[in-house]
C-alpha cells in the first residue's frame, strides 16, 4: 500500500501560492511606481510647456509695455519741447511789445505834451523839457497865467499818461517890446525886414511875464501782455480805497 504524504504537498503549494502573491505584489508596486513616474513626467513636461509659453507670453507683453514706455516718453518730450518752443516765443513776443512801447513812449509823450498846448493867438512858450526815467520837467513862460493854469489843468486830466503834476509860477517884468518880439518871433511868415523898421520906443514900458515850471511823472505806453498781468492782479488795500 502506497502512503502520500499530503502535508508535504500542502506545505509546497502554500510556499509556491506565497512566492506568487508576493511576485504579484513586488509587480503592483513597481507598476504603481511607474505609473507615478510616468505621471510625474507628463506633469512635470506639461508645466514646462505652459512656463514657456508663460514666459514667452510675458516677454511679448514686456516688449510691448517698453515701446510704449519708449513712445509715452517720446511724447512727453515733444511736449516738453513744444513747451519750451511756446515759453520762448511768448517772451520773444513779450520783448518785442515792450521795445515797441518804449519807442512809441516818447513819440505819444510830446504829442500828448503837443495836443495839450493852449492854441489859437496864445503867448504861450515852452522852453525845455526835462525826462529822467518818468519824472518830467517842463519850463515856459505866457505873458497869462491862466494860460498857464489851463494848461496844467491838461495835464493832469490826461486819462492817466501824466500824473502828479506840481505846478509853479513866477511872475517877473520884462520890456514890453521883448513881449513884442516873442509874438513876432512865433509867426511862421515873419520877415527880418519888419524887425528893422521897429523903431526904438522913447520911454521903457515894462509888461509882466509869467515863468512857469511843471513837474510831473510820465506813464509810458506799456505792452498788452503786461497791462493783461496788472488787471489780474488783485488790488492793494491802497488802490481799493
Amino acid at each position: 500500500m502506497i502512503r502520500v504524504n499530503l502535508l508535504e504537498g500542502t506545505a509546497e503549494h502554500r510556499v509556491s501560492v506565497q512566492k506568487t502573491k508576493v511576485a504579484a505584489r513586488r509587480g503592483q508596486q513597481l507598476f504603481m511606481i511607474a505609473a507615478a513616474l510616468g505621471l510625474f513626467a507628463v506633469a512635470t513636461g506639461v508645466d514646462h510647456l505652459w512656463t514657456n509659453r508663460a514666459h514667452a507670453a510675458a516677454k511679448t507683453d514686456l516688449a510691448a509695455e517698453e515701446a510704449e514706455a519708449k513712445k509715452l516718453e517720446g511724447d512727453i518730450k515733444r511736449k516738453n519741447d513744444l513747451e519750451a518752443e511756446l515759453k520762448e516765443v511768448e517772451e520773444r513776443i513779450k520783448i518785442i511789445k515792450q521795445l515797441r512801447a518804449e519807442q512809441k513812449g516818447p513819440v505819444a509823450m510830446m504829442s500828448a505834451i503837443n495836443e495839450r498846448m493852449p492854441g489859437g493867438q496864445a503867448d504861450f512858450r515852452l522852453e525845455t523839457i526835462v525826462q529822467k526815467g518818468a519824472h518830467l520837467q517842463i519850463v515856459g513862460s505866457s505873458v497869462n497865467q491862466q494860460v498857464i493854469a489851463d494848461f496844467s489843468r491838461q495835464l493832469e486830466f490826461s486819462n492817466g499818461l501824466f500824473t502828479n503834476v506840481m505846478l509853479s509860477v513866477e511872475g517877473k517884468e520884462v520890456k514890453a517890446e521883448d513881449v513884442i518880439d516873442r509874438k513876432e518871433n512865433d509867426k511862421p511868415d515873419k520877415k527880418a525886414s519888419d524887425k528893422a523898421e521897429k523903431k526904438e520906443p522913447e520911454e521903457v514900458i515894462t509888461a509882466r511875464v509869467f515863468q512857469f515850471t511843471i513837474d510831473l511823472d510820465y506813464n509810458k505806453p506799456r505792452a498788452e501782455g503786461d497791462k493783461e498781468k496788472d488787471k489780474d492782479k488783485p488790488a492793494t488795500p491802497a488802490a481799493a480805497k
